[in-house]
């Protein structure tokens, strides 16, 4: 049995506390009678009093040698013994200096500073005394490049009075992406290390801090996008160069077959660019005036700014104009000015729909909503500054108000972008609402802008943007408060991070993916064929005609949307037939008794069956049903008791085992002639017909032929009874529809009568329910496992639906059209008194959208199988940018140009051995299903097996340690659920445990939709992107 840790724990947390006590005095070390104190750990000299607490063995020393013993780890924390406790004390105070200029070593001359520097580091603030060079070395004779190789950061260039150790921007990097801590916390997080008791002075620095942090942030984002290797160093950065792009996303420069440009048009959308926009109006910054500079304008995720600015003034403010039903809340926030206490009230984004990455320049600020003007230009830049993007020819654009947002959208094009790549023939743009989003439009925008009924956007939901919304929100109550510069970079770094986890993780999420969507596609496929295969050929011919002009031309007959004559159903039909049957059951009277065949015994037995079903239904009548329920309880009483007359002679053995009291007249309902309270219920009896009875009797109790003649008329009541239940599905189907235009609304007199008749078609759709699984209990009987078992299935609950769905809802892409439409063909007893044009009609838009779902799923297979060989092709690519970086700067002094091929090395290093371990997970699940994925030649000629168990093995684990050996470097460590994968890196392998946290698509349809929502939307920046 597995015990509690905590509770195991609990009888020794006297221990602990008394170990935790022993640290506070000094412990076993021996005393002197005459000082008091004891002798030197070192030297052995007498009146030692200072111990360190960041030393394992906190041996007690002299001044003078607790001072060379931390020659090298002059932060330490140091105490000092006053007789009665531990003081806080300091290396400088213990007459520690540190030397800098020779990587620890003594220096021929030193250059003593008078004033001691500030450190601010994991273990506090401290005040540390310090020599600077003065040997005039080449490339190190400034004070702040002394501190930067001492891994110590300057607040300032000239004269640094203040530095952070990089340990601690490493540290407060990896924070505040991962748990979104703000600077302010952090810093005074360390002072209340230094002193929790405010008893001394610490001294304040957190303006220099900031000014680190911000720096570092700014340099690590250059040093990653490889700009230290070029001679014309960072001022050469480009737009949108230093983000992390898509793997999987199409890039004609990188990662497209040759010729992919001229496929043809049917199979274009395999290199489609999906884009999803969505606007935030968490991430605000406040109007308050600062002297701002910006460090990096336009280089990442976020526009350009001045030209950004210059297109809001150049072009007009327009009035958002609504086209749509949707109370959507994009159109009131439009034309609503901003809040005056903010300068920026949210921000505009583009992203790759099917991955989730923020794209170069794909993030703009807003001003107040969501004006046409601010998102064309988002997603027009994220086009524009996105390598290749503009080479492709076909787009799909997911927007919550795409069906308002491309009325004039080539117009605005024209007008503002004349030159854009968009405007040159060829190209295709196809407008979308995300899936979750639709459900607010009326039924125009969720026929004409699905993505379900998208040719090319595989199983993509376009609701992943919210997700990642969930990711960057907690940032926003510490970036509302920066400047526009430091904000803009901070949510680059964020963007950054949340990119960086995306492509590590990219392993595990095509793979998943593609394991989905394989046997989705085949049992989707599967139902369609079968369900198609119950309409004539010519049918089917015709339906596909009408389902290519309209894709052709969203303004011809739509075949998703369902036919007005079925819609119509109701009032054509319905309140004729609920007539005739209440006429026809007042009007019902005894049955003809002579001359009954066998068959005729069989059927009346069977109606027997359906009139106690009716009867006992009634378990709780009302005072006034009561009397009308015993006349009618009276009538089936004398019909069985006639029936049974007819039973004896044809099952001759059921003599001996029907009750008595149904051969008897019917007893009289005057109060005298029953017990009081007596209920007579003849629906209770048992009418044993031949499959009711012991399988003994059954063959020697009934006349030769009965038993074949059940089973023949055993299995059309169930065939008939089938048809009735789809018959009664459409009825519910369209009094649905009848009611959501027609009665809906506040009058309750109506709603009341609404609710009364649907009770009715629930009630009589529960009748033929019972009457087939009835009939099949009988078939299992008489004939178990015979020919009729392959088309009348058990009937389960989960079946019992209409071809589509009744009340809207999420997951088209998972729904399943149930057996009972695929079994039979149509014909009039599915729709009554229609043609047989009605009957096929009214089947076209499941056929339509059973066709959409069954594609869909074939793309995103076709999708995840290209996008796996787009992935490793831009690894190799990225891998073969940083090699042909090495010797880029010849002009460089020896030792950075060491630096810069080392990291160089490394870096091409992580990205093939990523593209490697993709390989190693991706290639045997596709062999396995069957698949085939044409792989880049050089990764084939590179792949070598991976070592043995006895050879070196590197493994990293979630966020136990990174898998740099230093703290500059892109590692591979991330958050989620892990996923083990072993990479051959150089001559050595990594395993990495990489948590998976990506924002995937399940269909909800925005929840199982593969290629967007995140699983982890909490965490959204990597513990890894620090190690970058």
């Amino acid at each position: 049995m597995q015990v509690n840790p905590l509770k195991a724990w609990l009888p020794y947390r006297d221990f602990f506390l008394d170990e935790m006590i022993r640290l506070e005095g000094l412990g076993s070390a021996a005393v002197e009678e005459t000082t008091g104190l004891p002798t030197c750990f070192d030297c052995n000299c007498s009146g030692a009093s200072l111990r360190c607490i960041e030393c394992l063995a906190p041996h007690v020393r002299c001044d003078s040698c607790m001072a060379t013993a931390h020659r090298l780890s002059p932060l330490h924390r140091i105490q000092r013994w006053n007789g009665e406790f531990f003081s806080d004390y300091s290396l400088s105070q213990a007459g520690l200096v540190v030397q800098l200029g020779h990587d620890g070593l003594p220096c021929p001359h030193p250059q003593p500073m008078a004033t001691p520097l500030t450190v601010i580091d994991l273990t506090g603030v401290h005040q540390v005394h310090y020599s600077l060079c003065a040997c005039g070395i080449v490339g190190a004779a400034h004070a702040f490049v002394q501190l930067l190789r001492a891994r110590w950061w300057p607040a300032t260039v000239s004269r640094p009075r203040t530095v952070v150790t990089m340990r601690t921007l490493r540290l407060f990097h990896a924070l505040t992406l991962q748990s979104k801590l703000n600077a302010y916390d952090f810093w005074n997080g360390l002072v209340r290390i230094t002193d929790g008791a405010g008893l001394k002075s610490v001294k304040y620095r957190y303006k220099e801090f900031l000014r680190c942090i911000r720096c570092y942030r700014h340099l690590r984002m250059v040093k990653r996008g490889g700009r230290a290797h070029y001679p014309e160093g960072i001022s050469g950065t480009k737009a949108g160069e230093l983000v992390v792009a898509c793997p999987a996303c199409p890039d004609p420069s990188t990662n497209l077959p040759e010729g992919w440009d001229s496929v043809p048009e049917s199979e274009r959308w395999k290199y489609a660019l999906l884009l999803a926009i969505d606007a935030n109006f968490k991430l605000k910054r406040k109007n308050r005036k600062t002297h701002d500079v910006q460090l990096m304008n336009g280089w990442s995720y976020f526009v350009e700014e001045n030209a950004y600015q210059e297109h809001l003034a150049k072009h007009k403010d327009e009035a958002e104009m609504k086209y749509c039903s949707s109370t959507h809340s994009a159109w009131s926030s439009a034309n609503m000015p901003g809040d005056k206490h903010f300068a920026v009230n949210g921000v505009g984004a583009a992203i790759c729909a099917r991955h989730l990455f923020y794209r170069a320049q794909g993030v703009g600020d807003l001003q107040r909503g969501e004006r046409y003007m601010n998102m064309d230009y988002v997603v027009l830049s994220s086009l524009t500054h996105t390598r290749g993007a503009n080479d492709l020819n076909t787009f799909f654009f997911s927007y919550d108000i795409s069906c308002q947002w491309n009325v004039n959208f080539y117009r605005r094009l024209a007008e503002r972008f004349p030159d854009h790549a968009l405007m040159n023939t060829g190209k295709t743009v196809t407008f979308l609402i995300p899936k979750f989003h639709l459900l607010a439009h009326g039924q125009s925008c969720q026929l004409n802008f699905s993505l379900n009924y998208t040719e090319g956007v595989a199983r993509t939901c376009g609701e992943g943007i919210e997700a990642g919304w969930a990711d960057t929100n907690g940032a926003a109550l510490s970036t509302r408060e920066m400047s526009p510069g430091f904000r803009h970079e901070a949510l680059d770094d964020l963007f950054g991070a949340i990119n960086w986890r995306k492509t590590v993780t990219m392993g595990e999420y095509l793979l998943k993916g593609l394991r989905d969507a394989h046997p989705q596609f085949v049992k989707k496929m599967k139902i369609h064929n079968e369900f198609q295969a119950t309409f004539p050929t010519e049918v089917i011919t015709e339906w596909e005609q009408v389902l290519h002009a309209w894709e052709k031309d969203h303004k011809r007959v739509n075949p998703y949307k369902e036919p007005e004559s079925c819609e119509s159903l109701f009032t054509r039909f319905v309140r004729l037939e609920l007539g005739e049957e209440e006429a026809e059951e007042a009007a019902r009277g005894a049955m003809a008794l002579h001359e009954m065949s066998a068959s005729v015994f069989l059927s009346t037995g069977f109606e027997l069956e359906e009139q106690q079903y009716a009867r006992a239904k009634k378990a709780h009548p009302t005072p006034t049903e009561k009397a009308s329920l015993q006349t009618k309880r009276n009538t089936l009483q004398h019909r069985i008791q006639k029936w049974r007359a007819v039973q004896l002679i044809y099952m001759p053995g059921c003599a001996s085992i029907i009750s008595p009291e149904t051969l008897t007249e019917a007893p009289s309902t005057s109060r005298g002639s029953r017990r009081s309270g007596e209920v007579f219920k003849p629906e209770t009896f048992k009418l044993y017909l031949p499959s009711a009875l012991p399988e003994g009797l059954r063959t020697s109790g009934c006349t030769s032929g009965l038993v074949a003649k059940e089973l023949r008329l055993r299995e059309g009541d169930a065939d008939d009874a089938l048809h009735q239940i789809r018959r009664q599905l459409r009825v519910r189907l369209a009094f649905v529809h009848h009611k959501k235009i027609h009665v809906d609304g506040p009058g309750q007199h109506a709603q009341t009568r609404a609710h009364t008749t649907y009770n009715r078609i629930t009630e009589k759709l529960r009748r033929y329910v019972t009457r087939y699984r009835r009939s099949r209990a009988a078939l299992e009987i008489l004939q178990p496992g015979g020919s009729w078992a392959t088309k009348l299935l058990p009937l389960l609950e989960e079946d019992i639906r209409s071809p589509t769905m009744e009340e809207e809802g999420l997951g088209e892409g998972q729904r399943e059209l149930s057996w009972i439409w695929r079994v039979q063909q149509l014909d009039e007893r599915d729709l009554p008194q229609a043609s047989d044009e009605d009957v096929h009609e009214g089947m076209r838009a499941e056929w339509a959208q059973g066709r959409a779902r069954a594609r869909r799923w074939d793309e995103e297979v076709q999708t995840r199988l290209e996008e796996m060989r787009r992935t490793v092709t831009s690894l190799i690519a990225r891998a073969n940018a940083w090699t042909s970086r090495i010797d880029l700067r010849p002009d460089a002094l020896p030792d950075i140009k060491r630096g810069l091929n080392a990291y160089a090395h490394r870096q091409a290093a992580i990205y093939m051995g990523l593209a490697r371990s993709f390989y190693r997970l991706w290639d045997p699940a596709v062999k396995g299903l069957g698949l085939s994925v044409e792989w880049p030649a050089t990764l084939l000629a590179t792949t070598s097996p991976l070592p043995a168990p006895d050879e070196p093995i590197v493994v990293v684990h979630g966020h136990d340690q990174d898998w740099e050996s230093d703290d500059e470097d892109e590692g591979i460590a991330s958050v989620g659920a892990q996923v083990p994968m072993r990479v051959a890196v150089a001559d050595r392998a990594v395993e990495i445990s990489v948590e998976s946290c990506w924002d995937s698509d399940s269909d909800s349809d925005a929840s199982s939709d593969s290629g967007d929502l995140s699983q982890d939307t909490g965490n959204a920046e990597d513990n890894m992107y620090h190690t970058l």
